[in-house]
């Protein structure tokens, strides 16, 4: 009985691992309690159009952790609903230092027919009654760019999900195609988006190899977390819409 239950168990933590996302095939490369990189074959992406990604990519890849903070540390998203819109950084720097170095290891691992699949949580509060949030992404390689696709960005992940591995690692499949969405990311300078049957997609991100050298990691104003009392008085007045940027730690009513 129990070699069964310890087969049993051996099982489940196999399929668990196989089916933990939205991709049919991931073979993981390092974990913590933070974060998990992956490589996914290129064949087990499923796509509307095939158009869309490369057969073959140019892998591995050279980079360092530097140009990795370089790479993600400026990029930032727009989240729009009823209460207004909101401008955030995707990855705190910390957060982004977290995962750089297994990340440029995994790049260096990458065969020509993968891609590598990153999963990161974060919680820059860490306090008992904040959650952690979570963002998935594709990088490649090709050869005259370095190119990423995001999934979820900064999804709030629950209590009961957040401690366990086998529950955040579990995320919903990346999209290649293009569709509206009121989660989006917004344009800069350092990157192109994708164009995907003719519509840009604001998930995906174009770096070209050649302006690289380019990309600096810019320095952020230090934002003040709110007191948490505050944010329950907040919550307690009348409904207002807001827009707000965390960049300049602004709030307006509208």
């Amino acid at each position: 009985m129990k070699l069964y239950r310890i087969f049993s168990l051996l099982i489940l933590s196999i399929t668990l691992n196989s089916c933990a996302s939205g991709v049919k095939s991931r073979s993981l490369l390092f974990r913590s309690n933070e974060f998990a990189i992956y490589t996914v074959a290129r064949d087990k992406i499923s796509l509307k159009s095939e158009t869309a990604v490369s057969k073959t990519f140019a892998h591995p890849v050279e980079i360092t952790e530097e140009k990795v903070l370089d790479l993600l540390g400026n990029i930032r998203f727009r989240e729009e609903s009823s209460y207004g819109d909101v401008n955030r950084y995707i990855f705190e720097e910390k957060e982004i230092k977290e995962f750089a170095l297994d990340l440029v290891d995994g790049l260096q691992k990458l065969k020509p027919d993968q891609l590598l699949l990153v999963i990161s949580k974060y919680n820059p509060v860490r306090s008992v009654v904040s959650h952690y949030s979570r963002t998935g992404f594709y990088i490649w390689s090709t050869e005259t760019s370095i190119e990423i696709l995001f999934g979820e960005l900064q999804k709030e992940i629950s209590y009961d999900e957040q401690g366990n591995y086998f529950d955040w690692s579990n995320i919903p499949d990346i999209p290649f195609e293009h569709f509206p969405q009121s989660t989006y990311i917004l344009q800069s300078p350092g990157f192109s988006f994708k164009k995907v049957s003719g519509f840009r997609n604001k998930h995906w991100l174009v770096f070209d190899k050649a302006d690289l050298t380019k990309l600096k990691f810019e320095k952020r104003k230090k934002t003040i977390i709110p007191e948490v009392t505050n944010s329950v008085d907040a919550d307690l007045k009348p409904e207002k819409k807001i827009s707000k940027d965390e960049e300049e730690g602004i709030l307006n009513e509208e």
